[in-house]
């Protein structure tokens, strides 16, 4: 896929979920007071879940684009090589994965299937360099809770930047956190203009700066390794 097409695919997710947002807001605008801040509680919960929803589609995008390209671990950046080796990773550190050879006779001992798979990772390992990169669909998780941590968490996984969004990240958890609050019902009353208008211009913001993130990490192969 081109830069260019990359840049379509972001911006027409984009553009649904902000229609979606601009039709739900001119709706609220013609209600009295006392109706549009109640009705502001389903549309945050709603602004949550766009961000959400757009942040798992981009770097799905990225992940998806960069398993296309028939790259090796011995060409990309560590946190894509790991990332390729996730599944390895994960049966290494599965403390309920056990040995099949020793699973009846010695089924409990700990040590020695914790050895087990120790070995079994370093035979996977053994072609890490010529390791085809294909990244599983489960690798990007934004596990229904996409604040700070998370972002940074999601940035970190495919070996971008994550230290310099300070600017997004307070009114970003505070969304999260109303909306959490909402949907468990622990926040009953209606959402004034102030808070609702942070809440807007929060997605809106989020959106906008993780396309633009992950549109110029695929346009300067920032998945590549640096020589």
């Amino acid at each position: 896929m081109s830069l260019a097409a990359f840049q379509e695919q972001l911006e027409l997710e984009r553009e649904w979920r902000e229609a979606e947002v601009r039709f739900l807001n001119n709706l609220q605008a013609g209600l009295a007071d006392v109706e549009k801040y109640k009705v502001r509680r389903s549309i945050v919960c709603l602004l949550y879940a766009h961000v959400e929803g757009f942040v798992k589609f981009s770097f799905s995008l990225y992940v998806d684009q960069i398993n296309k390209k028939g790259l090796f671990c011995k060409d990309v950046n560590p946190a894509i090589a790991a990332a390729a080796f996730s599944k390895e990773f994960s049966a290494l550190k599965d403390i309920r994965r056990k040995s099949s050879f020793f699973i009846n006779s010695l089924p409990e001992d700990k040590h020695l299937h914790g050895f087990a798979r120790e070995v079994d990772f370093v035979s996977s390992i053994g072609d890490f360099y010529d390791h085809p990169v294909l990244i599983g669909e489960d690798y990007i998780n934004t596990e229904n809770n996409v604040g700070r941590e998370v972002l940074e968490k999601m940035l970190f996984q495919v070996g971008l930047e994550y230290t310099d969004l300070k600017d997004v990240y307070a009114p970003l958890n505070r969304l999260l956190n109303v909306r959490n609050d909402i949907a468990h019902g622990k926040r009953k009353q209606g959402v004034e203009d102030a808070d609702y208008s942070v809440f807007i211009n929060c997605c809106r913001t989020i959106m906008d700066t993780v396309s633009r993130r992950l549109t110029n990490a695929f346009g300067q192969e920032k998945y590549l390794k640096v020589n």
